[in-house]
């Protein structure tokens, strides 16, 4: 102890002239809560206790102003941080986060923001969509290692070549899309369900499908199950244009329903056909609000005033 007390002041002198390593703050507080979020689970609901329930399709329009917060940024946007700063996430959209980070595993440097092209992340399931049947979306299930995974968002393309006697012809080959902005539209299924134990409307998304339209070529490719990607879309925020401190998830968006969409079939006798398939124009646009009107008015109906 007498050693300890003598060199004490030695000590202290030394570790005062260690270089310190100043902490860079890309604003004016440590902003890590995102980064350790978790998504906040459902609450179970019993059979015995749905005393209604009716399965809507819906189409979110992603280049409408109120869902612009899914739709962009169109590219990645990379902050890099320096040692000792804060944990930095770059910003992607919906698209992006699905495919590219969900589907095909890609993981990123948190410090530079850069691609980590020998380290592959968790691939999350998803779904081979059939055209002619979107109401069974889970009958064709795609494997982890599945090469078609790399194919997904893959169309045909047409360009103009020269033959060896100078004449030009037009060839087709297939393309990847590295451009989110064709696809704006967002599929989603889900099931509204009043619960007489809690009293409540409650309305769980079960699935989604991104689809858009590249030339005269729809490129529409694949269901994800919600569910399987609630963890992902709780820790990557999206950009809130009236508060930089009040970022939300992805997760928060779909789970307050912050997006706007409107309704283009329910589960019906004639094998859950779309609206359009019997209306059309402003037609289906007051169908689909009167489904809405519908759920909100059996709610509204098991009150007493």
């Amino acid at each position: 102890m007498k050693v300890f007390v003598k060199f004490f002041p030695v000590l202290a002198l030394v570790l005062l002239m260690q270089p310190v390593v100043a902490q860079v703050l890309d604003g004016a507080f440590m902003r890590e809560h995102t980064v350790e979020r978790k998504f906040i689970p459902y609450q179970n609901i019993r059979e015995a206790d749905a005393m209604y329930s009716k399965k809507i399709l819906r189409i979110v329009e992603l280049r409408e102003k109120h869902n612009h917060p899914l739709y962009f940024p169109i590219v990645r946007m990379t902050y890099p941080a320096g040692p000792g700063a804060q944990p930095q996430r770059s910003r992607v959209n919906l698209l992006y986060l699905i495919y590219n980070i969900g589907i095909l595993g890609e993981t990123y440097d948190l410090t530079t923001g850069e691609l980590i092209d020998t380290v592959r992340g968790p691939r999350y399931p998803v779904f081979k969509l059939n055209p002619t049947d979107i109401t069974n979306w889970h009958r064709i299930p795609i494997d982890e290692d599945d090469p078609i995974r790399e194919d997904l968002l893959a169309y045909f393309t047409t360009i103009r070549e020269q033959d060896i006697d100078g004449n030009f012809i037009d060839q087709t080959i297939p393309a990847k899309l590295d451009d989110t902005r064709p696809m704006d539209q967002l599929w989603i299924w889900e099931e509204w369900v009043f619960d007489k134990q809690r009293s409540v409307m409650d309305v769980r998304i079960i699935a989604m499908s991104p689809d858009g339209w590249v030339g005269e070529q729809r490129i529409w490719p694949f269901w994800i199950y919600f569910p399987h990607y609630r963890p992902l879309f709780a820790r990557y925020e999206t950009f809130n244009s009236q508060n930089d401190a009040e970022h939300r998830t992805f997760d928060d968006i779909f789970f307050k329903r912050k997006f706007k969409s409107y309704i283009i079939a329910e589960s019906n006798n004639y094998d859950n056909r779309l609206i359009t398939d019997y209306l059309l124009g402003i037609d289906a646009i007051r169908e689909g609000e009167r489904i809405q009107d519908r759920l909100f008015k059996f709610e509204h109906d098991q009150w007493e005033y």
